[in-house]
């Protein structure tokens, strides 16, 4: 009998081991929890909503899981899903090896400011997550930012949104900056391509008004010079106008002259580098019709929107010798970046783009600092985050500064030979 006893408990602790080695990652994928006072769906309990002063004890939190905020549903629904399946990637869920424990709870956003503050409650109070992702325009960011702040929980957001992490301590930003953008391709103009007289054509639109600010003071702050800043309407595509005006009449100039069978006269310009904060669509516009009146030997720079499949689709001759910025790109020589797009496209049959990279680098990220620094609690992980230094991922090397924004190494790129090549 005695020996019965011994044999049974060695089955059974053989039988837990067996369990936890086959760990693998958990994914819970929630639809967004109705606010206070809403109708709640038949036969759902509605979840309970916890005042500050009830938020999770330290010890309560629980560190193998974290929460995702990201549009599931409605336009951005397509940035969202593949958000998602990189941090599931990140969480090792096709490694067959993994013995991971951690557990992934995502919420549908739908591209609203409300939706996300109510899963960022949820997940925070209600999973006891330990920090919290998030994909978030402009307005959804400042809103899940005071949020995270009010419930106390860890925020990383992807988000262009400039300042956004300055609401709360416990806010973090990991995206390439307009600011961080401009800085880039302003210095590798000066420094690599020894030019430093600049003129800008700009959407008149926030996005184009906000980046063209920012390039008129770090021109200035680098001691170049701006000749001219240009804005179009963001529905334009005749850019005749402009041209002329970038060129000091000369476009009128010559069509004068060729009405009069003159000799045609080249186009001087007075500036060495012309900056376009717009898409890839209006860029090559802008460049095609720029050779069509012959304004040449003008370096041309961007920012990330430029950083699509198709900008190099017909019309890339335009574009030759182009270079914006961004922090990711299939065009690299980091071995971090192309083992990443390995194993994204084994997984799912194509190939990443910027928005996986963040997502898989985020998640990467507070991964490898519960892991490595065994993190019990949300203030823990906060000061590891940042005391963090160089986090190799898919979009090169990850810091964060003293007001919680990721510091990155762009990546420079440059159409040669009608392909994409990154140059630093």
């Amino acid at each position: 009998m005695k020996n019965y006893k011994i044999f049974a408990k060695i089955i059974v602790f053989l039988l837990i081991a067996f369990i936890a080695c086959c760990a693998k990652p958990e994914i819970v994928v929630k639809e967004p929890v109705p606010a206070s006072g809403e109708e709640q769906p038949a036969g759902v309990k509605p979840p309970e909503v916890k005042r500050p002063f009830f938020a999770p004890l330290l010890s309560e939190v629980n560190r193998y899981a974290i929460g995702c905020v990201l549009p599931l549903s409605g336009p951005h629904a397509e940035l969202g899903g593949k958000a998602l399946d990189a941090i599931l990637l990140s969480a090792g869920i096709f490694d067959k090896t993994s013995r991971s424990l951690w557990k992934v709870i995502a919420h549908d956003s739908r591209g609203s400011a409300q939706e996300m503050k109510i899963a960022i409650e949820h997940l925070a109070n209600t999973e006891r997550v330990i920090a919290i992702i998030a994909i978030a325009g402009t307005e959804e960011a400042v809103e899940a930012a005071h949020e995270a702040d009010k419930w106390g929980v860890p925020l990383i957001l992807i988000t262009s949104k400039e300042g956004v992490s300055l609401a709360s301590e416990y806010v973090f930003q990991h995206f390439l900056t307009p600011t961080q953008q401009v800085k880039a391709v302003v210095s590798y103009a000066l420094n690599n391509l020894n030019c430093a007289i600049f003129s800008a054509l700009y959407p008149d639109d926030n996005y184009g008004e906000e980046m063209m600010e920012i390039f008129r003071e770090e021109v200035a702050r680098v001691g170049g010079r701006l000749e001219r800043a240009i804005s179009y309407s963001k529905d334009q595509t005749d850019f005749t106008d402009e041209i002329n005006e970038l060129t000091s009449n000369q476009i009128i100039m010559a069509k004068r002259a060729a009405k009069k069978d003159e000799d045609k006269k080249k186009i001087n310009i007075d500036f060495e580098v012309l900056f376009i904060p717009d898409s890839y669509r209006r860029v090559k516009m802008i460049a095609s019709q720029l050779a069509f009146y012959d304004v040449r030997d003008v370096q041309l720079l961007g920012t990330s929107l430029w950083n699509s499949p198709y900008l190099l689709k017909r019309g890339a001759e335009y574009l030759e010798g182009a270079v914006f910025a961004d922090s990711f790109s299939p065009y690299t020589f980091y071995r971090e970046t192309n083992d990443f797009i390995d194993i994204y496209y084994t997984a799912y049959s194509r190939d990443p783009g910027n928005i996986e990279a963040l997502a898989y680098d985020t998640a990467g990220i507070i991964f490898s600092v519960i892991e490595n620094q065994d993190i019990q609690t949300r203030p823990e992980l906060i000061v590891s985050l940042i005391e963090m230094e160089n986090y190799q991922g898919a979009t090169g090397s990850t810091s964060f500064d003293y007001n919680r924004v990721a510091q990155k190494t762009p990546f420079i790129l440059r159409v040669e030979n009608g392909k994409l090549q990154q140059v630093k």
